[in-house]
């Protein structure tokens, strides 16, 4: 079904014209997306964006001309943000990262299952994505989708830290699916790229929606395990932890709490690429305290060897939990992303909880 009438087309396009025409005057930051639709002669092509109820609401539409040629301009998004043009029916998504042009090339009968982005590196790795989706088979086994969802991780998402492509290819859907489930072992994945965006866009609406994700399928697994500790600043106590250090000797966090100084939990993983300049940061918190507080570090790394060269410069205690993403010690903890930071007081208490180094700084 269309997803408009073509009367209305034109209304909205008349709007849109005029909104152009205002904001130019006014200098106000655009984006646009142009291209050609072989084939397409004098047809609709409506511009859409998602709500945070995951409805798509159409902002914009014009017509392409007799060579299938069509431009759309708007308003640039606060945050990154994607959009999808419609053609009856079907549908090609692209990610808007600030203020640029993204090109499409595709054609009328092949609208929504074969075209090419261009403008942005963004778009150009959406389109990639798109296309190995594409290709699944509609029968592939439990461990080749778990083997694609790790390939998807590494490419989009892993080293593409607050990126929306990396937001968008979490939240794909296939058919009525989710290619990532947050309430089974994907949680990891939600995790990891909640932090990404927590780290680079605190302030991004996306950033809240993929905590709040990644904590209710953390206390999903913890109730299913039977673990039902609440971190609560102002009733909890000692939750111990015992792990080895680089050296292998078994450190309980217990042996540092409630020594008469503030400690802080932290868990984390060495071998992320933001790891280094983190550590630089908490080095210099540790040496600003002055010997006034003390480090309990967890590390949730697949690497034991990387992490005991990483950990053996540090100037606290770093322990490692084999366990990894799926460390009970974590889960104990409520982590939803890392690097997580858990304050204890002088005298023992578990007292607050922070989300970067510099909300660690305040709080101690």
């Amino acid at each position: 079904m269309k997803l408009l009438k073509s009367c209305r087309f034109a209304g909205i396009a008349c709007a849109a014209a005029l909104t152009a025409l205002l904001a130019s005057s006014c200098g106000e930051a655009r984006f646009k997306i142009k291209g050609e639709i072989y084939g397409a002669d004098n047809q609709p092509v409506v511009l859409e964006k998602s709500d945070f109820h995951g409805r798509w609401v159409a902002i914009d539409s014009t017509r392409t001309d007799a060579k299938g040629a069509f431009s759309i301009s708007r308003p640039a998004p606060a945050a990154p943000e994607v959009f999808r043009l419609a053609m009856d029916g079907k549908y090609i998504y692209f990610p808007v990262d600030s203020i640029e042009t993204v090109s499409l090339s595709t054609s009328l009968d092949k609208f929504g299952t074969d075209f090419s982005l261009a403008g942005s590196p963004s778009a150009e790795a959406l389109e990639r994505f798109e296309k190995e989706v594409r290709a699944l088979p509609d029968n592939i086994s439990p461990d080749s989708l778990a083997a694609f969802k790790k390939s998807v991780f590494t490419k989009y998402m892993q080293s593409a830290q607050g990126s929306i492509v990396a937001y968008y290819t979490l939240t794909k859907t296939i058919g009525d699916k989710p290619l990532f489930d947050p309430t089974t072992s994907d949680y990891k994945y939600f995790a990891a790229v909640a932090t990404g965006f927590k780290e680079k866009r605190p302030n991004d609406p996306h950033t809240a929606l993929l905590e709040q994700t990644s904590l209710r399928a953390i206390k999903q697994r913890n109730q299913e395990k039977g673990l039902h500790r609440q971190i609560e600043a102002e009733e909890l106590s000692l939750i111990d932890i015992t792990l080895p250090d680089e050296t292998g000797k078994e450190v309980k966090l217990s042996d540092i709490v409630g020594k008469g100084k503030k400690t802080v939990l932290i868990f984390s993983v060495m071998n992320h690429p933001d790891s280094p300049a983190v550590n630089l940061a908490l080095s210099n918190l540790y040496k600003a305290m002055g010997g006034n507080v003390s480090f309990y570090h967890v590390s949730l790394d697949d690497d034991q060897y990387a992490w005991r060269d990483a950990a053996s410069n540090l100037p606290w205690t770093t322990v490692f939990d084999p366990e990894g993403a799926y460390s009970k010690n974590a889960l104990s903890y409520n982590v939803g992303a890392l690097p997580a930071y858990f304050v204890y007081s002088a005298s023992g208490e578990l007292i607050d909880r922070a989300f970067s180094v510099d909300d660690l700084r305040k709080k101690l």
